[in-house]
């Protein structure tokens, strides 16, 4: 591992980066190409444009828009003949990368690109139809876990009915049999290759893997322990390095969805349990603290629910995920959104383990939410109400000690591909 700079004949800067979880080249700082360590595409920066590549081989281009801000980018998936084009550039460009040198390759960096080599558009294709018999599919991911291994308890949602969502409509709920999740972590990891470098945690999913059983899910996490190696959590210093460099392949814990009314059959103690088997954190859809809004939502819990919930998984020494779901309601339950939920969030036992996530809502085409909606005559927010909205709740937390806060952050469903 390590960082080789060069110049080229024509006058250009290039930069190859191999490191543990990917292989970077940079050209001029101007173009970039990020590999995964078994040499696929993993992303691209190119004329002020990022692109992420899904391992369904779909490609995210994101740019710069009018409005300032995240909620402001350009998004765009690129048709087939795009991605195609676009692969096929990236690994031209690394198929030149020996010529375009003034000096011969040191032995790592010629290994780095001869994975890089062996792959192509078309085997990118290929691994496209493997993806799709290995999942199905996967839809979401908190942005802290983008870069998770994602591991499949139970496809589907169990309850499925929140008005606003379409994640899961094109699937019924069901939970694998230790055997059958044996069977899959198997062949996530043969899959992955060398490539599951990239991969620093795993991600329980699908909706809420966690409404399983506690026995069943104390077996599937007894799984997950026989396939991969996770940071012992009491290890730190000089001892977590020499852990970690002594397995060179390792996760940093197990993390997951949780819905909001599981507190009703989950206890601390099922918490304690799960947290010394690896699980790190679990992210809730709170969407609001106001009950009238849940219930226009169709959230089966109240928001005591969920302050319940936390204070097990907390107590339990497992950190949790609020999500936020801003524009919910529009503009006739703007002041009740706002008011009920800064009233939860500052119940909650947070700290600096834990993350709040400001999710804009995004109704897709038919849904429940929709006719709801315009039955009522709710008008939706516009950017600048979404904008005051978010810093009216920020400016309404309260958090007794604001050096261990927990972090604020935008999650946009938009922008995730896997």
């Amino acid at each position: 591992m390590g960082i080789l700079k060069s110049v080229t004949p024509d006058g250009r800067q290039m930069i190859l980066n191999v490191r543990r979880e990917s292989i970077v080249m940079m050209e001029d700082s101007v173009l970039s190409y990020t590999f995964d360590r078994a040499g696929r595409l993993v992303g691209a920066f190119l004329e002020n444009k990022n692109y992420r590549r899904s391992l369904d081989n779909q490609i995210l281009e994101k740019a710069s828009g009018a409005q300032p801000g995240l909620a402001g980018r350009l998004r765009r998936m690129l048709p087939p003949r795009e991605v195609e084009a676009l692969e096929n550039r990236a690994y031209a460009f690394a198929r030149d990368v020996p010529a375009r040198l003034r000096e011969p390759l040191p032995v790592e960096f010629a290994e780095a690109l001869a994975r890089i080599h062996a792959y192509s558009y078309a085997r990118l294709e290929r691994e496209r139809e493997q993806f799709h018999k290995l999942y199905r599919p996967v839809s979401i991911l908190p942005p802290d876990q983008y870069l998770a291994l994602y591991l499949q308890a139970t496809e589907g949602c169990s309850y499925n009915e929140c008005t606003f969502c379409g994640l899961y409509r094109d699937r019924r709920f069901h939970a694998k049999t230790a055997a059958e999740f044996r069977a899959h972590a198997q062949n996530v990891r043969a899959f992955f290759g060398d490539g599951i470098t990239l991969r620093r945690t795993l991600f329980l999913g699908d909706a809420n893997a966690l409404i399983l059983p506690q026995a069943q899910l104390l077996e599937l996490f007894d799984v997950i322990h026989a396939a991969f190696e996770i940071v012992p959590r009491d290890l730190a210093g000089a001892a977590r390095r020499e852990w970690e460099d002594a397995h060179p392949i390792h996760f940093h814990g197990i993390y997951s969805f949780i819905d909001a009314f599981t507190t009703r059959r989950k206890t601390a103690q099922d918490f304690a349990a799960l947290a010394e088997r690896g699980l790190r954190r679990v992210y809730i859809g709170l969407e609001s603290g106001d009950p009238a809004l849940l219930k226009f939502l169709g959230k089966p819990n109240q928001p005591e629910d969920v302050q319940s919930l936390v204070v097990h998984l907390k107590t339990g020494g497992v950190a949790v995920g609020i999500i936020i779901l801003i524009g919910a309601g529009g503009a006739e339950y703007h002041a009740g959104h706002v008011r009920e939920t800064v009233r939860l969030v500052n119940a909650l036992p947070l700290d600096q383990e834990d993350v709040i996530y400001f999710s804009e809502l995004v109704d897709y085409p038919g849904s429940t939410y929709a006719a709801r909606a315009s039955a009522a005559g709710i008008r939706a927010l516009s950017p600048a109400e979404l904008r005051q909205q978010e810093q009216q709740m920020r400016d309404g937390f309260v958090f007794a000690d604001k050096a261990r806060a927990p972090k604020i952050s935008y999650y946009d469903l938009r922008e995730f591909v896997y």
